[in-house]
């Protein structure tokens, strides 16, 4: 099949981050013989800077090609020059496909304030089935963060409802990261639960990923790991920004400090909150800021740790967050704040505690039963390691390759 995968958003091929999903679906699928153009923005959302000057094409195979569309630029994630950044992204796209082959399926993650143009209407006129990639859920969580004024900002949003719903009614199918984000899709329709649909979590290659950990770490890494004196490592890997549950990472690195808790923190990442990291690590001999990792460097400090924090804000609506396939591949015991989907495959199959998101002292607790138990510690340590080979990339790209022959054989 001819595929166009369409998403503004994500690290590309080549770019120092965790293989994206579309990424990894374009590479998957050009293997299985399938030619595949994903249409993203010249502006890298992750890294703030630009890609190319204009449209340009970058060949990851003979049969995948990443198509940087021209954009605008914008400094903060949440705010005008993003909107107009997408607004700049549809219209660009829109004139370009109509000079292109077309494709047999299109999937698409395209956040609902664009308005689903011009991948929708294209689709409609040329008979062309979509799948929706449910990443997120918006403008619900854009509407979250305005507190008291969410029932104004709703009733702002209504004609992004509106077209949202059209869309989603038009849509051949759907496809999402976490159960609830999938539901949510599926339900947003009166036929959505009718409709083809897979379960597709944005995991990570087991087998080269264990590999990358038996790599040594490297030196200036291991000058920094040195000065740990204790026998248990947490480690935070990620951006450090509001919705995740910083704060109470470093007041329960202090109450194990004042505890002498034989455990210490490891962060690796960068984001708005640093200056609150390196302010504890200057003070508390039990945290350690090792910089901002690049995936090869990651794999081998994780083989040092024990226990993987999975720590976001109570605010967060995140599903299944990429750090937690990454902890199960490294074989980590998992302490979670998150509800619902994550919080089930702790409890289930016994890979870590789940803790309440701001609770210190609920943390603590979660780390010291880990810690001061070295046979659950190791047991957990082990269920982890199993649990990670179900979020192998391979097998999750394979029920979305399934989908797509779904989804392309009712169309015929």
């Amino acid at each position: 099949m001819k595929i166009w995968l369409i998403n503004p958003y994500g690290p590309i091929e080549g770019e120092n981050w965790r293989d994206y999903s579309f990424n990894q679906f374009g590479k998957y699928l050009a293997e299985k013989g399938h030619d595949i153009i994903w249409w993203t923005s010249n502006f890298a959302h992750h890294f703030k800077r630009y890609r190319s000057v204009g449209w340009k094409d970058i060949a990851v195979t003979n049969r995948f090609i990443i198509r940087l569309v021209p954009s605008t630029s914008y400094k903060k994630n949440f705010g005008i020059g993003r909107l107009i950044k997408d607004i700049t992204f549809a219209k660009e796209l829109k004139k370009r496909i109509q000079q292109e082959e077309q494709p047999d399926v299109i999937i698409s993650a395209e956040n609902p304030l664009m308005f689903g143009i011009p991948t929708f209407p294209f689709a409609k006129k040329n008979n062309i089935p979509v799948i929706i990639d449910q990443m997120d859920i918006w403008p619900e969580f854009l509407e979250n963060g305005f507190g008291k004024l969410k029932n104004v900002v709703h009733l702002l949003f209504k004609p992004v409802y509106i077209n949202r719903y059209k869309n989603y009614c038009q849509a051949a199918g759907y496809m999402a990261l976490g159960s609830n984000y999938l539901l949510f899709a599926r339900k947003l329709t009166l036929d959505g639960e009718r409709k083809p649909y897979a379960l597709v979590y944005n995991g990570v290659d087991t087998i080269s990923f264990r590999k990358q950990m038996l790599s040594p770490m490297p030196k200036r890494l291991l000058e920094i790991t040195i000065s740990s004196i204790h026998s248990y490592h947490c480690i935070f890997a990620g951006t450090f920004g509001p919705s995740y549950d910083i704060d109470t990472i470093l007041n329960c690195a202090k109450k194990c400090s004042e505890n002498k808790l034989d455990v210490d923190f490891w962060f690796a990442g960068s984001g708005s909150e640093i200056e609150k990291v390196l302010n504890v690590a200057r003070k508390e001999s039990n945290v350690i800021y090792l910089g901002s990792l690049l995936p090869n460097e990651l794999a081998p400090v994780y083989a040092k740790c024990d226990i993987g924090l999975c720590a976001y804000s109570a605010k967060s609506n995140v599903d299944m967050p990429d750090k937690f396939y990454d902890y199960c591949a490294a074989g980590l015991a998992v302490v979670n704040s998150l509800t619902e989907e994550v919080s089930n495959y702790i409890n289930d199959n016994e890979v870590g505690f789940n803790y309440s998101a701001g609770d210190v002292q609920s943390m603590y607790s979660a780390i010291q039963k880990l810690t001061m138990d070295n046979v659950l510690l190791k047991r957990m340590k082990e269920n982890a390691f199993s649990l990670g080979n179900n979020f192998d990339c391979n097998i999750q790209n394979e029920k979305m390759e399934r989908l797509l022959y779904q989804v392309f054989k009712n169309k015929q």
